[in-house]
């Protein structure tokens, strides 16, 4: 996205281009956050009948292979990345709605941790109602940082495959370290009276 994005708005010529961008990608996020809140609604609530404790069991046994999966630099996701082809295709305001809504269904494109899928088990497990709430809140976060990132200073240096590499590993070891943090505690809740 700051490969789009950052160069349309330090153009004075495409800013406007850019901001309809971004917004598009506001937007778009938005809306693939509440496509994907209802499956995740709807699963919750089949598994309502299931007791806390076992849920919970569950969902620690999730976040501790997840945990191992960022850790180990395996972080779960397709081999995809949103349409490129749609670059040169698309006014900058439709790019946008449509790579966000893809971004927005968090399944169809590539992650860098694993704590989506531990939100996204969260929510199913534990609290399903919280399901739009949450998933349109993380598409719009996200957004905002991307944004942030394209007009900040060093955006051109952050495409370097060099810059992303360490950068991803340090990322992942964050992840690890804040899943196991959720496992400890979804356990001490597990276990308490």
């Amino acid at each position: 996205m700051t490969g789009v994005a950052g160069p349309l708005i330090k153009n004075a010529r495409t800013r406007g281009r850019g901001t309809r961008f971004l917004a598009g990608l506001v937007i778009g996020g938005a809306a693939g956050g509440a496509a994907l809140a209802v499956p995740v609604y709807l699963l919750g609530l089949l598994l309502g009948p299931v007791p806390e404790w076992a849920r919970l069991t569950v969902l620690a046994a999730v976040c501790t292979a997840l945990a191992v999966a960022d850790f180990t630099s395996r972080t779960p996701h397709v081999w995809r990345q949103v349409p490129q082809g749609l670059v040169n295709r698309l006014p900058s305001g439709s790019l946008g709605l449509v790579w966000g809504f893809d971004l927005g269904l968090l399944f169809t494109t590539q992650k860098t941790t694993s704590l989506v899928w531990v939100a996204l088990a969260a929510l199913v497990l534990l609290q399903p109602a919280s399901a739009a709430v949450v998933l349109i809140g993380v598409s719009v976060m996200a957004t905002i940082v991307i944004a942030a990132s394209s007009m900040s200073a060093g955006a051109d240096d952050r495409t370097d495959p060099g810059w992303r590499a360490k950068w991803l590993r340090q990322v992942r070891r964050g992840s690890s370290v804040a899943i196991v943090v959720v496992t400890a505690l979804t356990v001490a809740q597990a276990l308490a009276p």
